[in-house]
């Protein structure tokens, strides 16, 4: 049975336009996204800005409601807990949010910040508590000796480390690591992955692992999903998904990262996609991607095509991908 089974979930947002707030639409931030976590997995969640890789996570983890769907963890369906119920689940399930900077409380101290998901989750005492938060900065490369200090005092991948301490603090099996690396310089980006690998190896942990950058999900993830306007149109293992790409939207992502010979970079084939990324307010019809896309034909235009498993072990949503092979 897999840790997390997302099934078919939706995020929607009201808003109101006009003089008179007469003019009542619904952006469609995540539309339908199926997907599914097994113990110690890493799931890369990649797609451009706005697709909502970011919405999807924090309904995961409850911070944002769900219009509709079902998200099943341990079997268990989290979607209809009240708060109080959710203390049991926020042991087992945690948050890395993107800027180190703005996610850590400025008036207090690094041991306070740590220690406060262990008085509020787990009936630990005092003392219990301060061993705990040492040993936590021990497992990120920090030294206890820190305890006392502020934020303002860290640099930013020192901060990110201190979040991924008070991630970790109370044992959960599943993070969901929120583009933990994308504030950060690159030699820091390698430390914090690199840190990201070791702590699932030792604590057998699983990951959702979101991201804009597709050289670093390759790196630590076990499979990808892709996503576009609020739906997932391929998931692969990551061998699969970088070798051969099979939804055009997924083809253009891939050929959008340079290669690091420019022999090969200058004589690769780009797929190069026209026009901006539809309203989440106003979604084409049939294929979300099908203004953009140079293969779409009119059935593209008409028919919704379905997440459907192809040959080669991927799963995509695109009614032509057997024909798009090798192109």
């Amino acid at each position: 049975m897999s840790l997390l089974e997302v099934k078919n979930l939706k995020v929607h947002f009201p808003v109101t336009r006009g003089i008179f707030k007469r003019d009542k639409r619904v952006v469609h931030a995540v539309d339908g996204v199926s997907f599914d976590i097994n113990e110690s997995e890493t799931l890369g969640l990649v797609g451009e800005s706005g697709c909502g890789k970011t919405t999807t996570g924090r309904s995961i983890v409850k911070l944002l409601k769900a219009t509709s769907g079902s998200i099943f963890f341990d079997g268990e369906d989290i979607l209809p807990l009240k708060r109080k119920q959710l203390i049991h689940f926020r042991k087992k399930c945690q948050i890395v949010f993107q800027n180190p900077y703005s996610s850590l409380d400025p008036r207090m101290t690094i041991g306070s910040i740590l220690s406060e998901p262990l008085k509020s989750l787990t009936s630990m005492s005092r003392r219990e508590r301060t061993d705990r938060v040492a040993a936590l900065l021990n497992e990120v490369n920090l030294s206890p000796k820190f305890l006392n200090r502020y934020p303002h005092e860290f640099s930013g991948g020192q901060r990110q480390r201190i979040n991924i301490a008070r991630a970790l603090s109370v044992s959960p099996k599943l993070i969901v690591a929120d583009e933990p690396v994308s504030a950060l310089d690159v030699s820091i980006q390698a430390q914090i992955i690199n840190l990201l690998q070791d702590l699932q190896a030792k604590f057998k942990m699983a990951y959702l692992f979101i991201a804009h950058d597709l050289s670093v999900v390759k790196t630590l993830s076990h499979r990808v999903a892709v996503m576009y306007l609020g739906k997932i149109v391929e998931i692969a293992p990551t061998k699969t998904l970088y070798a051969e790409p099979m939804h055009p939207y997924t083809k253009a992502l891939m050929s959008a990262v340079p290669i690091p010979d420019p022999k090969k970079e200058r004589l690769r084939k780009r797929m190069v996609v026209s026009g901006e990324i539809p309203s989440p307010i106003d979604l084409p019809s049939g294929c979300t991607f099908h203004p953009r896309c140079p293969f779409a034909k009119e059935r593209c235009r008409a028919v919704v095509p379905i997440l459907r498993k192809l040959p080669n072990g991927s799963h995509a949503s695109c009614h032509f991908a057997e024909e798009l092979m090798g192109k």
